[in-house]
């Protein structure tokens, strides 16, 4: 664990130094301007009350180790059992904490009481993750500090040549390594390669976002093509929710067939994993154990759909699963779902994938608002939910089928817009790639 005094942060670019108008210096980085512009919605008064108090407020960081969640590294932080709790608590409606990979930081001040202030998670470089103690209730609050990014679209382009791999030639004509996973998936979806010739042409426009034109933050698959001989002339659409976390965030055909191999349906349609399968410290006990299922964060009261069609085996209520229904399916796996604030379904019902089932809640032993959904496998061993391919609907319709049309307009436009630009070499390669840089701005997630 290393111990900074708050007072030498002057020279490290922390969001956290912005927050304590005392500690002005001419030195400050043009960095932390901007943060300290980004914060200005913070109330006079909470702002007052940091800056009465900075100087007594000691900050400490320690970083992420295998197998280690949040409260872990709050532990060899020795924040205290409360704040461990409060800060797990206050932090994961906002951050899937299902994503922290090993090495990445965790910062908190805390006061001459040995109380946590502000705690502070850097996602990525251009992300900021913030809670504050509220002066008057000394509950946290959260902020999200998000630094400008360079959003730039590039269409890759090609022809499959003899012996050669799909994921081979999407590499070989510059599409990253990270993306080509997702490419091949999506075209896959409607092409059987084992029907693909020699000259079958493929078409693929990705829009990625950068930090200071060349840190990687986030990439997306907005369109892709594929014509073949014998497979035909197949197209994917990237579809956008207006709720980022949508679960119907996918990739359509322009009629709006989803682009998915055999996918079960997701529980909910908001997307948000605040705890996943494997082990973990829980956040109420901190013992060491195994989580048999993915929790999904979600209003109380949300609708909770059945993943695929089965007859219902389990409704019922127990002090640690609160609220359960189990589902029996044809493949003699079982979904479950647990801390149910209602039951739609009794025993021995049959339900279809999407049904209704119940509705989100916090019964028995659970943190607040959630769903835990669970799956065992037809031997009866808990397995990943993950592993078992999920998606919102097998095909959009109404009002998301309406807005899926306007999105694909927009995309054409846009790939003819990038289409027109002047090919650039990658790198010191060969390879050349059409590519337009369409804004400097902060990137929607």
């Amino acid at each position: 664990m290393k111990r900074i005094f708050f007072f030498f942060l002057l020279s490290i670019p922390l969001v956290l130094t912005s927050c304590f108008e005392s500690l002005k210096s001419d030195s400050l980085s043009k960095e932390i301007t901007d943060l300290k512009k980004e914060l200005a919605s913070l109330q006079r008064e909470e702002v007052d009350y940091y800056k009465e108090r900075d100087r007594g407020l000691v900050i400490f960081n320690d970083t992420v180790k295998e197998g280690e969640g949040l409260y872990q590294v709050l532990a060899r932080l020795q924040v205290n059992e409360a704040d461990r709790r409060q800060v797990v608590l206050a932090i994961e409606d906002s951050v899937e904490l299902s994503n922290l990979r090993v090495g990445q930081v965790f910062h908190v001040a805390k006061n001459q009481k040995g109380l946590v202030e502000v705690f502070r998670y850097e996602e990525n470089p251009a992300t900021i993750h913030l809670l504050f103690r509220d002066p008057k209730n000394r509950e946290f609050y959260y902020r999200r500090v998000d630094k400008p990014l360079t959003i730039r679209q590039s269409i890759f382009e090609g022809t499959i040549e003899a012996g050669s791999t799909l994921h081979g030639t999407l590499i070989g004509v510059g599409v990253p390594v990270r993306m080509s996973g997702i490419v091949a998936g999506v075209l896959q979806c409607k092409i059987p390669f084992s029907r693909v010739r020699q000259g079958d042409r493929f078409r693929v426009m990705l829009e990625e976002s950068f930090y200071q034109d060349s840190i990687w933050i986030s990439g997306k698959v907005v369109y892709a093509e594929f014509d073949g001989k014998t497979v035909g002339h197949h197209e994917a659409f990237r579809y956008e929710d207006p709720d980022p976390k949508s679960t119907f965030n996918a990739h359509y055909t322009e009629s709006g067939e989803a682009l998915i191999f055999n996918g079960l349906r997701y529980p909910l349609d908001r997307l948000h994993i605040t705890s996943p399968f494997g082990w973990r410290i829980h956040p109420i006990t901190g013992v060491r154990k195994l989580h048999k299922g993915v929790d999904y964060g979600s209003p109380m009261g949300s609708l909770v759909h059945a993943v695929a069609e089965g007859k219902v085996i389990v409704s019922g209520y127990d002090e640690f699963s609160g609220n359960k229904i189990a589902i029996h399916h044809a493949d003699k796996s079982t979904s479950w779902y647990l801390h149910l604030s209602k039951r739609g379904v009794c025993v021995g019902m049959k339900v279809n994938a999407g049904q209704v089932i119940g509705r989100v809640g916090s019964t028995g032993s659970s943190t607040g608002p959630h769903l835990h959904l669970g799956f065992t496998n037809a031997q009866g061993k808990w397995i990943d939910p993950r592993s078992k391919t999920m998606i919102a609907t097998p095909k959009l319709e109404g009002g998301r089928l309406a807005r899926l049309k306007t999105q694909i307009k927009l995309i054409r436009e846009e790939i003819r817009k990038t289409e027109a630009m002047s090919p650039k070499k990658i790198g010191g390669s060969n390879v050349k790639v059409k590519m337009r840089i369409i804004s400097n701005k902060v990137a929607s997630k």
